[in-house]
């Protein structure tokens, strides 16, 4: 095979990846599916394919090797304009997929419930158990030590152990309980048909592991507030306001508790 035949081969392939994914990415874009694309790309992209076709049809009539060298440059410069134009439209597509995705009702980092179905959740519980005043708890959950983490090893370290947290918390749950994220590194946990006694058990549970688990970050712990319906309130904005200060009570004990363990250890020292 000649290199003639090569280069015709090579640049005929280009020139259809280039127009099969022209009509993918504007097939998507008419079904909602993807962002619309700004005149800038749809020109620029169809000028990549256009050079394709050009210097096919320039080798197929003796391949010239001035014309086949500005149209090299030609798709050089554009494919660059391309590359930047398209950051700014895949960070659209990202956001646009991201916020489907917390429609639907899931947290695109953890996969657990979001804000949302947690306020909806409990909303919907408040309301159908007033008449038989029939227990469950609401567990708020706020990591110690995170921020150490997004310091020292970068944010993507972070959003990892947030998964795996998570995935921990699941195998913990019962049929019937609710994990949500309710921000940043704090999580909540509805435990249907359950005391406060009986959601300090969970949190034990919770606890120990994270505790004992083999993580490659130091000193990571959970600091949790539980709140009972309806003895702590009969409203989800009551339930929230009881936990969270509890969470933070539970906190400020273990920074407590964490300064004499400290304090303890200097004085043996010295």
């Amino acid at each position: 095979m000649s290199g003639v035949s090569v280069d015709v081969g090579c640049v005929l392939g280009g020139a259809v990846l280039a127009g099969i994914w022209l009509v993918f990415i504007w097939k998507l874009t008419l079904q909602g599916r993807f962002p619309s694309l700004d005149l800038s790309l749809r020109v620029g992209s169809g000028l990549l394919a256009a050079t394709y076709m050009a210097e096919f049809f320039v080798l197929t009539a003796g391949g010239y090797n001035v014309a086949r060298a500005l149209l090299k440059i030609s798709r050089m410069a554009v494919a660059f304009f391309i590359t930047f134009k398209g950051l700014g439209w895949l960070k659209k597509l990202c956001t646009t997929w991201e916020d489907t995705i917390s429609e639907a009702g899931v947290d695109y980092l953890t996969g657990v419930a979001n804000r949302k179905v947690l306020s909806e959740t409990l909303d919907r519980l408040c309301k159908s158990k007033r008449a038989t005043d029939s227990p469950f708890a609401v567990i708020l959950m706020d990591l110690d030590g995170f921020k150490q983490i997004n310091d020292t090893y970068g944010h993507p370290a972070g959003d990892s152990f947030l998964r795996m947290l998570a995935n921990i918390m699941k195998e913990e749950l019962r049929e019937g309980d609710l994990l949500a994220r309710y921000g940043g590194d704090e999580f909540a946990i509805i435990v249907n048909h359950a005391t406060a006694q009986e959601a300090a058990v969970l949190v034990n549970r919770l606890k120990n592991r994270i505790a004992k688990a083999a993580w490659p970050f130091p000193q990571i712990g959970l600091s949790c507030g539980i709140a009972e319906f309806p003895a702590d309130g009969n409203s989800s904005a009551a339930l929230l306001r009881i936990a969270d200060t509890r969470m933070y009570a539970d906190k400020h004990q273990s920074q407590k508790n964490n300064n004499k363990l400290t304090k303890v250890q200097n004085i043996s020292v010295d």
